[in-house]
């Protein structure tokens, strides 16, 4: 039987994983089709295909013009633009890669926390500017360095405690933080087995030093901070978002960074990426900056091009792919699909 597999977002000089599909009669094309016209066009009659399901409009009217398509394997953790129930009404398996960065991201949101609650930024550019020093100068200290605390004296609120959430708590736990958590789809007992307190968010918003957003953008998660959220949150906690930037209001987030409502952010992501020129972010010496890079290193990166073909292998031989998003296709999945079909 031969196949037909098609990558839409196909970097040059990477590897997307093509020698495995040797074994099969697969034809690979590949190419960079951003647009739903671009997509269905050089989509027809693909068994499978892999794009960015966080970017690229894998939605009702693209999926129903795949009739043999058997998986969409997204490139990255989240899939925002495909429209999993219809997917699931079509039968199509969908996945992503949600493991290919967790030591990346819970990584960079510790750096984030690190360098706000210790001011990094601000004494770098001090000793840049005016060679300051801290030894004995009671005046540098009060006005650049009040107040700072020791990281083993803080609460971290993890809001959303999936894979990412949990290396950043078990991380933050090393640094002998207090760990709380909300997340309404996990079991207390899972929580409290990794060492985290779970609490409601209302407790998490008001006990914690730092908080850091790990949840997907849903209709549920969209712009679930805004004006009351940081009006609760104490003056001095940190705000790090690794998340998606429309978790957030962004208005609402700079004007309490205006009023002091609370201390400062560390933003991996911002509503409209990249950040415009003239957002009021780039001025705050207490925000920090990292233009959605979280999820990089060369390891992860790698992993990043070259899973979603496992997950295509996987469905080609007749098995329902390990990251599947979609289980309710399951059961249809296989009857049509499946080894024994």
């Amino acid at each position: 039987m031969s196949f037909k597999v098609v990558h839409t977002y196909a970097l040059p000089d990477v590897d997307h994983g093509e020698d495995l599909i040797k074994s099969f009669d697969a034809t690979l094309i590949k190419g960079i089709w951003p647009n739903e016209d671009e997509i269905i066009r050089n989509t027809k009659g693909a068994d499978a295909v892999i794009g960015v399901g966080s970017r690229q409009p894998f939605n009702r009217t693209v999926l129903q013009t795949l009739v043999d398509c058997r998986i969409i394997a997204g490139i990255a953790i989240g899939h925002e633009a495909v429209d999993l129930a219809a997917a699931t009404d079509f039968g199509i398996a969908v996945t992503n890669v949600p493991d290919y960065c967790l030591d990346e991201v819970s990584g960079l949101v510790i750096g984030l926390m690190l360098a706000l609650g210790h001011k990094i930024p601000q004494i770098d550019k001090a000793v840049r500017e005016r060679q300051i020093n801290f030894t004995g100068d009671q005046k540098t200290r009060k006005e650049i360095g009040y107040p700072m605390f020791r990281m083993r004296d803080q609460t971290l609120g993890i809001v959303g405690l999936g894979k990412i959430g949990t290396a950043t708590a078990l991380k933050a736990r090393g640094l002998g933080m207090r760990v709380i958590a909300y997340d309404p789809y996990v079991f207390h007992g899972v929580m409290e087995s990794r060492g985290v307190d779970p609490v409601d968010f209302d407790t998490l918003l008001r006990e914690s030093d730092f908080i850091s957003l790990h949840t997907p953008l849903t209709d549920e998660t969209h712009s679930m901070f805004g004006d009351e959220e940081f009006k609760r949150m104490k003056p001095t906690c940190y705000f790090i978002n690794t998340a998606r930037g429309r978790c957030v209001d962004e208005p609402t987030l700079i004007r309490a960074l205006e009023e002091g409502h609370i201390a400062g952010a560390g933003l991996d992501v911002t509503f409209k990426e990249p950040i415009a020129a003239d957002n009021p972010l780039l001025k705050m010496h207490n925000v920090l900056l990292t233009g959605h890079s979280a999820f990089y290193s060369t390891s992860s990166n790698e992993e990043l091009y070259y899973k979603p073909m496992t997950q295509v292998v996987m469905a080609l031989n007749g098995e329902w792919p390990l990251y599947g998003l979609n289980p309710e296709a399951k059961e249809k999945w296989l009857k049509r699909w499946g080894k024994e079909a």
